[in-house]
């Protein structure tokens, strides 16, 4: 409901009092209760009392009502006359209590003098104390205030004695200060209510000029960087914007790409449909894009049917063919304008920072030949400004593919390299290694697909493959009366992250009546140190099982020793990079030592990998690693090569 200034100030006025309401009811109840125990013990008839109490009890109810009733409406009031009407009903519930009050002496006159003139200054008390809670409107103060006082002072005209008199002389002065003050009161409320209105409505339409001129600058802004079809940054946008990634990039030492996308033969649609066609087509297409990059990547229109992609923040070079098969995927399906279906192409040209150039204007050139280069190709397809980077990125296309294929029909296999008690040359057990054998590569060792595998977020079916093929392996050995040791199973990060990875581990034991004392599985320290809480965690529960776990690569990681002592591991494995420099380098000497030693006051295992000389086994003899994998002893083999090897070499081969 809209008000006028002077409505408001009523309103608030009338908000205050009920406000105050609270305070005047249990004031109002107090005093009834103090009088009433007063009386009891007086010769006042107990009837008078009651009949006294009664009646005010009634009209407390009935101002509780309704300040009830004004609470239900307070906050959505349709026509300001409810607000007078409530007034109205205020009114006569205050006259009455002003009169109840002012009635009082009426009927204690038998009390001696001092009970009079302690009625007479609970009556004034009251008076005063109804400018602070009833006071904003002045006809309420009025109705309630000069009917409890104008009875009292009846009742002492009334009487003969001068000292009576004397009171009814305060009493009139009394009234006319009350009357007075609570005149001044309201009119001063309702003045300073209505200028505070009248500076809110200044500050309000001071408020809207202002809006007005930030809308309409920020309209101006918004034409100047952005374009109005698609709502995409602009060129002018997208220029400051691969400035800034740039800089990024350099600061964070991250590689940005540069699309450059031209829809093909665009004009065919514009000439024959209408420009209607064209124009939604182009937001279709923007859309479309918008939805396969990322909330942090820019994507801008620069003109005509010129798109614009900025990718940061990302680190394998590799990577950027991803989006561009995204983007020529998501254009291939039909677009369905207005009633007409048509398809749209497109060519990307790809530049790299830094590999390409240094500046965002050369970025800019060399992505646009690079897009030039892809229309020359025939069209829908992306090119890199480098011809060598072309030929790597569909070189990853294909090998991505050939690894999903690779995991469907099973072309994975799994070798085993032994480990060895250098002490007594006796089989220990065996460390699974996953290898892919590929009709169309040949043998692929994991360096060149395991990088690529756990990009794509198929490193958890690779690892799952692998334990079900060694555990399988194992399993028959076992039966056929060897004693291959402990199956050393690699575990991937990401593997560890998966809810039922653990119940996939205790079924397969299960599966293949496996000890779960000859299964351990490594994780590298680096993978380990990610989310070492979460890591903590979960290898507990593994721990449980009467599983060994092992950390790989030890020494690489930068592990925390604090967090060290917290992982329930059985094994540390010295990594490689310090095998290899063994005998000739100290700093690798004196590290591998160190290992060794934290191992013993650790009381976990030590084994040494990447052994390949002899002179290398006899130092980890001489200082206390006595478990050796590596070259010296064999490489990988394939499972019909390793127990060729235990029976050959006699290392457990039979269990006795």
């Amino acid at each position: 409901m809209n008000l006028t200034i002077e409505q408001q100030a009523t309103k608030e006025a009338i908000d205050c009092i009920y406000q105050n309401t609270k305070t005047g009811i249990i004031g109002h109840f107090l005093v009834l209760m103090l009088l009433a125990i007063l009386f009891i013990d007086s010769k006042i008839p107990i009837n008078t009392i009651l009949f006294g109490v009664f009646t005010h009890y009634i009209i407390l109810l009935i101002r509780m009502y309704i300040a009830f009733k004004y609470n239900k409406i307070k906050d959505k009031i349709d026509n300001f006359n409810d607000l007078y009407a409530w007034l109205v009903y205020y009114k006569i519930v205050m006259f009455l209590s002003g009169l109840a009050f002012g009635l009082m002496l009426f009927f204690v006159h038998s009390l001696p003098t001092e009970h009079h003139f302690l009625i007479l200054a609970v009556i004034v008390g009251l008076a005063a104390g109804s400018i602070l809670t009833i006071g904003e409107v002045f006809s309420i103060y009025i109705s309630y205030v000069f009917t409890m006082l104008g009875f009292t002072l009846l009742w002492m005209i009334m009487q003969n004695d001068d000292v009576y008199n004397t009171g009814a002389i305060l009493l009139a002065l009394s009234m006319y200060y009350f009357g007075t003050s609570g005149k001044r009161y309201s009119n001063n409320f309702k003045q300073i209510i209505i200028e505070k209105n009248r500076a809110k409505e200044h500050l309000l339409a001071k408020k809207i000029a202002q809006d007005k001129i930030i809308e309409q600058e920020s309209t101006l802004d918004y034409q100047k960087n952005y374009d109005l079809l698609t709502a995409l940054p602009n060129r002018i946008l997208f220029n400051d914007r691969l400035k800034q990634g740039i800089q990024k990039a350099q600061r964070n030492g991250t590689i940005l790409a540069l699309y450059i996308i031209d829809l093909d033969n665009f004009k065919v649609i514009n000439d024959s449909l209408g420009h209607d066609v064209g124009d939604k087509a182009l937001i279709a297409v923007s859309s479309r894009i918008k939805n396969v990059i990322r909330s942090n990547d820019t994507l801008s229109r620069l003109g005509g049917d010129e798109f614009s992609v900025i990718l940061e923040d990302f680190n394998y070079i590799q990577g950027t063919s991803r989006l561009a098969q995204n983007i020529l995927k998501i254009l291939s399906k039909p677009f369905v304008i207005n009633k007409h279906t048509f398809y749209i192409s497109c060519s990307i040209g790809i530049g790299l920072y830094p590999k390409d150039a240094t500046d965002s204007f050369a970025l800019i050139k060399d992505a646009d030949s690079a897009m030039y280069k892809a229309k020359e190709e025939g069209k829908n397809n992306f090119q890199f400004y480098s011809n060598e980077m072309t030929k790597l990125v569909l070189e990853r296309v294909v090998m991505e593919a050939a690894i999903h294929e690779a995991i469907k029909i099973e072309e994975f296999v799994v070798f085993y390299q032994p480990q060895i008690d250098a002490r007594s040359n006796k089989l220990i057990g065996m460390e699974a290694l996953v290898r892919w054998e590929s009709p169309k590569f040949g043998l692929v060792l994991p360096f060149k697909f395991i990088p690529l595998a756990e990009e794509l977020g198929l490193i958890v079916e690779i690892d799952n493959l692998v334990m079900n093929i060694a555990m399988k392996q194992f399993s028959q050995w076992y039966k056929d009366g060897y004693n291959p040791g402990v199956l050393s199973l690699n575990l991937a990060i990401k593997n560890l992250e998966q809810e039922d990875y653990i119940k996939k581990l205790n079924d397969n034991i299960m599966k293949f009546s496996l000890d779960s004392q000859h299964i351990e599985l490594e994780l590298t320290e680096s993978d380990i140190m990610k989310k070492p809480e979460k890591s903590i965690d979960k290898l507990e529960k593994i721990s449980a099982l009467d599983i060994k776990i092992a950390i790989d690569d030890f020494g690489t990681g930068y592990s925390s020793l604090s967090y060290l002592k917290k992982f329930p591991i059985n094994k540390l494995k010295i990594d490689k990079s310090f095998i290899d420099d063994i005998p000739n380098d100290e700093d690798s000497k004196a590290i591998v030592r160190a290992i060794i030693a934290m191992a013993n006051s650790l009381k976990l295992d030590v084994i040494a990998e990447g052994v390949e000389e002899e002179i290398q086994r006899d130092f980890l003899l001489e200082n206390g690693c006595h478990k050796i994998q590596g070259y010296y002893y064999a490489k990988p083999l394939p499972a019909k090569e390793m127990q060729k090897f235990m029976e050959n070499r006699n290392i457990n081969a039979k269990t006795v």
